[in-house]
C-alpha cells in the first residue's frame, strides 16, 4: 500500500516538474517567437505607426505638408509560420506628393461578412528571399539567434527583429531604419 502511494507521488512531482520546465522554457518554434516579437504597436522614426496582432497588420504613416503629402495607410491579413511571415494586402489608401490619392480594397470577407481567412503555400517561403504569389507577400526567415530574427522581405531588403522590441530595416542599398515597439500584446 505504502509503496504504490509512494510510486504515485513519484509520478505526481515528475508531472509537475515537467509542466513547470516546459512552461518556462522558451520556445524553439520560430514562428511562435515571430508572433511574440512582432506583436504590438511600433512607431518608426518617420512617423509611421503599424499595430501587428495575431493575423493582421495595420499601418498609418504620413510625411510632408498639406501641399506635398505623402499619405498611406494599409491593413493585410497575417501568418506567421516557422518559415517566415505571409501577408496580404486587403485594403491601401496611397497617395505620394504630388499624386492623386489611390485606394485599393480586396474581396476579403464572405457574404455573412466574416472574413475569408488567408491561406498559404508554406512551400512559397525561401530563406535569403522573398516570393511573392496570388497577392500573398512570403518574407522568409533567414536567420534565427536567441536575440533576433532575420527576414528576407521584397527587392532583396532584410529585416531584423529583435527580441527586445527593436526592428532595424536593411534596405538592400544600404543604411537602417529602425522601428520600436511601444505597446505589446
Amino acid at each position: 500500500m505504502i509503496g504504490k502511494i509512494r510510486l504515485k507521488l513519484t509520478l505526481l512531482i515528475i508531472l509537475i516538474v515537467s509542466i513547470i520546465i516546459g512552461c518556462n522554457s522558451p520556445s524553439n518554434d520560430k514562428g511562435n517567437k515571430l508572433a511574440e516579437w512582432r506583436k504590438g504597436v511600433w512607431i518608426s522614426g518617420d512617423g509611421t505607426y503599424t499595430i501587428y496582432t495575431n493575423d493582421h497588420y495595420f499601418v498609418i504613416s504620413y510625411e510632408g505638408d498639406s501641399v506635398s503629402p505623402n499619405i498611406y495607410c494599409g491593413t493585410s491579413q497575417l501568418v506567421f509560420h516557422n518559415k517566415g511571415m505571409a501577408r496580404k494586402q486587403v485594403i491601401r489608401l496611397r497617395q505620394n506628393p504630388g499624386g492623386d490619392l489611390n485606394s485599393f480594397r480586396a474581396e476579403a470577407f464572405k457574404t455573412d461578412s466574416s472574413e475569408i481567412p488567408l491561406v498559404i503555400d508554406s512551400n512559397l517561403f525561401t530563406p535569403g528571399t522573398c516570393n511573392i504569389k496570388d497577392g500573398i507577400i512570403y518574407d522568409a526567415v533567414t536567420e534565427v539567434t536567441d536575440d533576433y530574427i532575420l527576414l528576407a522581405t521584397c527587392n532583396g531588403d532584410k529585416e531584423k527583429i529583435y527580441s527586445n522590441g527593436i526592428s532595424v530595416y536593411l534596405p538592400v542599398g544600404g543604411g537602417e531604419y529602425y522601428s520600436y515597439r511601444i505597446e505589446k500584446f
